[in-house]
C-alpha cells in the first residue's frame, strides 16, 4: 500500500543518517560510500544537509575527496541562533556584501564630509557661471550694440553646450569612470570661460560661451560621485544640502558683479569667475573613484581599497567577508551582446551606448519619460524665474527710449539698490533647500515635486497682472517663485541620481539634465524677450502651464526612491520590508 512505501521509504532516510552519524563521529575527516553509485548518494546526502553542493565542493582546497566537514553539534547551533549569535558565528570566508551594505556599516562621517566639499565645489562653480548670465547679457548689449534677441541667444547658447555635453559627459562617466569625465569636462568649462573674456567680437563670446556650456555638462557627473559615498539613511537630506552651494555660488557671483561691473569691464568679472575652476581640476585628481564605479567596472581591488579609505577615515571598519558586486542583469545583457555576431547586431546595438539604450528599455522607459520632462520643467522655470527677476530690474533702468544705460567701459549701469536686490534675490534659494530638507524624507520625493512645482505656478501667476509687476509685490512673488521652483529642483536631482542603477546613472543624469538644458535654452525667449516686447502676461501664462504639467508628471511616478539602496536589483520597484510569519 502507499502508507507503507511511505514508512519504509522514512525507515531507508533513517538508516542512511544513522550511517552517516556514526561514520562522522567513528573518522570525520574519512568519506563515506554507500551501496549506490555516486550521484544518487551525493543528491541524498545534500538533501539530509549533510554534505554541500558539488559547486562549493569544487572550490574547497581542503580535501581531495568529494565531501566536505560537517558540523554535527545541532544543539550548540540551536543555542546560537536562540541567542541572536548566528551571523556572528560564520565564518568570515562565507561571508559576503555589497558596496551600499559597507557605506551603510560605515555611516555619515568625515569622508563624506570631505566629497560635500569637494562636490560643493564643483556645484559653486556651476552655479558661478549660470548666475553670470544674468549679467554679461545686458553687458553684450552695451559693448557690442545687439538687440534683447541676441541677448537671449547668448543664455541659449550656452543651454545648447549643455544639452549636448550633459548625456556626452554620462556616457564617458559610465564607460570610464567618474573622475575621468569630471576632469575634461573642467577643463573644457575653464577654456570657454577665459576664451569668452578674451573674446574679440560677440560671434566669438558665443563660441566660448557655448564651449563653456558644454563643460558644465558635467557638473552633474560630481552629484553622482557624491551620491555613490552616501550611506542610504543620510543620503536624501545630503543630496539636498549640496544645492546650499549652488546657492552660495549665485550669492558670489551677485556680490563680485556689484564689485566690479560698476569699475571695470565685464571681462574682468569672467576672468574673475573661472578662478574657482583651477582648485576644482585640483581637487578631481585628489578624490578617489567612485567603489560602486568600480565594482562594476570588475575593479574589484579598488573599490576595497576605496572603501578601506573611507572607513579609516571614519574610524570605522568593513564588514566581515568578501566585496560581491551586487546583482545586475547588465552583466547578462553584456555577455549576449559580445556573444553576437557584429553584423547580426541592431543599429541600437552598434551606435547607441548601453546606458542610452537601457534608459528607454521595458524597465525604465515610463519613468525616464517623466523624469525628462520634470528637469524640462523645474530648468525652464528656474532659468526663468533668474531671468526674468533680472530683466524687470534692467526694464526698470531703461531710459524713454527702451535702451539699456551704460557705462563708458561696456557694463550696464545698475544701481546699487538694483544689486542689492539681486544680491536678495540669490539669497530666496536658501529657503527652497530647507524646504526640500524638510519635505525630501518625511513625504518623499515625488510629493515633494508635486507640491514645489505646484507653488511655483501659484506664485507666477498674479504677475501677469501689470498691477503686479511692480515694486515689493513682485519682489515677494519672485522671491517665492525662485525658492519652490529651486526645491523642485533639488527634488528631482535627488531623484534621479537614485532611480537608475550605477551602470546606467550617470548615463540616466546625463540625458536628464540634457532635458533640463533645452528647457533653460528656451526660457529666455520668454523671461527677456518676450517681456522685452511688452508680452509679459503672455510669458507668465507658459511659465504657469509648463509648472502645472510637471507637478502632474511628478504625480504620476510609480516610484519612491526614499530610503532604497542604489543597486537594488530591481531598481524599478521599490523597496519595503518583508513580512516573515512565525
Amino acid at each position: 500500500s502507499m502508507s507503507g512505501d511511505v514508512e519504509d521509504a522514512v525507515a531507508a532516510d533513517d538508516t542512511v543518517r544513522e550511517q552517516c552519524v556514526a561514520h562522522a563521529l567513528a573518522s570525520p575527516h574519512e568519506s563515506f560510500r554507500g551501496g549506490h553509485d555516486d550521484d544518487d548518494d551525493d543528491g541524498t546526502q545534500q538533501r539530509l544537509g549533510l554534505l554541500a553542493p558539488r559547486d562549493e565542493r569544487a572550490r574547497s582546497d581542503a580535501h581531495d575527496d568529494d565531501f566536505t566537514t560537517v558540523s554535527l553539534d545541532v544543539d550548540k547551533h540551536d543555542d546560537d541562533r536562540r541567542d541572536g549569535s548566528d551571523a556572528s558565528a560564520a565564518p568570515a570566508s562565507t561571508m559576503t556584501y555589497h558596496v551600499d551594505d559597507a557605506l551603510d556599516a560605515i555611516g555619515f562621517g568625515k569622508f563624506q564630509l570631505y566629497m560635500l566639499a569637494f562636490a560643493g565645489f564643483a556645484w559653486c562653480a556651476d552655479a558661478m557661471e549660470m548666475m553670470l548670465l544674468s549679467f554679461i547679457g545686458p553687458s553684450m548689449r552695451c559693448e557690442f550694440g545687439v538687440d534683447a534677441d541676441a541677448e537671449g541667444a547668448l543664455t541659449s547658447v550656452v543651454f545648447v553646450g549643455m544639452m549636448l555635453g550633459a548625456p556626452g559627459w554620462g556616457v564617458l562617466s559610465d564607460a570610464r569612470g567618474r573622475k575621468t569625465a569630471l576632469l575634461f569636462a573642467t577643463v573644457a568649462t575653464l577654456i570657454g570661460g577665459v576664451g569668452s573674456a578674451l573674446a574679440p567680437s560677440f560671434a566669438v563670446v558665443l563660441l566660448f560661451r557655448w564651449l563653456v556650456g558644454v563643460g558644465l555638462g558635467g557638473v552633474p557627473v560630481a552629484y553622482g560621485l557624491f551620491t555613490e559615498f552616501l550611506p542610504s539613511a543620510s543620503r536624501g537630506v545630503n543630496l539636498v544640502l549640496i544645492n546650499l552651494f549652488w546657492t552660495l555660488g549665485s550669492m558670489l557671483e551677485s556680490v563680485l558683479a556689484w564689485m566690479v561691473l560698476p569699475r571695470l569691464s565685464w571681462r574682468v568679472l569672467l576672468l574673475l569667475s573661472t578662478a574657482p575652476l583651477f582648485g576644482l581640476i585640483v581637487c578631481v585628481l585628489l578624490v578617489p573613484e567612485s567603489p560602486l564605479y568600480s565594482m562594476s567596472a570588475n575593479h574589484a581591488d579598488d573599490a576595497k581599497a576605496t572603501l578601506r579609505r573611507v572607513a579609516e577615515t571614519n574610524g570605522k571598519s568593513l564588514p566581515r567577508g568578501t566585496l560581491i558586486a551586487s546583482a545586475s542583469s547588465a552583466r547578462d545583457e553584456d555577455a549576449i551582446e559580445a556573444s553576437t555576431p557584429y553584423d547580426e547586431r541592431t543599429f541600437g546595438q552598434k551606435y547607441v551606448p548601453k546606458g542610452l539604450r537601457a534608459l528607454l528599455g521595458a524597465k525604465h522607459r515610463k519613468t525616464s519619460l517623466l523624469v525628462w520632462f520634470i528637469f524640462f520643467g523645474v530648468a525652464f522655470l528656474y532659468y526663468g524665474v533668474v531671468l526674468l527677476n533680472t530683466q524687470l530690474h534692467v526694464m526698470d533702468s531703461e531710459d524713454s527710449d527702451g535702451d539699456i544705460k551704460c557705462l563708458t567701459h561696456g557694463a550696464p549701469d545698475l544701481s546699487n539698490s538694483e544689486y542689492f536686490e539681486i544680491f536678495l534675490d540669490s539669497f530666496a534659494e536658501v529657503p527652497g533647500v530647507i524646504l526640500a530638507a524638510l519635505c525630501i524624507d518625511r513625504i518623499g520625493r515625488k510629493k515633494t515635486m508635486s507640491y514645489t512645482l505646484s507653488l511655483t505656478g501659484v506664485m507666477l501667476f498674479p504677475l501677469a497682472f501689470s498691477a503686479s509687476a511692480h515694486g515689493a509685490v513682485r519682489d515677494f512673488l519672485l522671491f517665492i517663485t525662485r525658492s519652490s521652483a529651486f526645491a523642485a529642483f533639488t527634488a528631482i536631482y535627488v531623484f534621479s541620481a537614485e532611480i537608475y542603477p550605477t551602470h546606467m546613472r550617470s548615463s540616466g543624469i546625463g540625458v536628464s539634465n540634457g532635458w533640463a538644458r533645452i528647457g533653460g535654452m528656451m526660457c529666455p525667449f520668454f523671461a527677456v524677450s518676450a517681456v522685452e516686447s511688452g508680452q509679459l502676461a503672455l510669458s507668465v501664462i507658459v511659465f504657469v502651464v509648463v509648472a502645472a504639467l510637471s507637478a502632474a508628471c511628478a504625480s504620476s511616478l510609480d516610484v519612491e526612491t526614499a530610503g532604497r539602496k542604489l543597486d537594488a536589483e530591481e531598481p524599478g520597484i521599490e523597496l519595503t520590508p518583508v513580512q516573515i510569519s512565525s
